[in-house]
């Protein structure tokens, strides 16, 4: 995967979280592929990852949902 693809993810996950809310990785995951990008099962939780630890978004785990909740922040 190039930078360029991670950067793009990044961006992606970036945008739908401004549109979601908050969302699941399965649901970004879901949004991306709707949108027509490729592989994002690989890219999603790579740079969801990366954007934690950057600090521009968050991630809590939701007992209702059984999985991690993504918020920008």
């Amino acid at each position: 995967m190039s930078m360029k693809d991670q950067d793009t993810a990044k961006a992606l996950i970036v945008e739908l979280l401004k549109d979601m809310n908050e969302a699941t990785t399965a649901e970004l995951i879901k949004e991306a592929e709707m949108l027509g990008i490729k592989e994002c099962s690989d890219r999603i939780p790579a740079a969801l990852a990366e954007l934690a630890s950057e600090g521009k978004i968050s991630k809590h785990v939701s007992r209702e949902k059984k999985a991690l909740i993504w918020t920008l922040g």
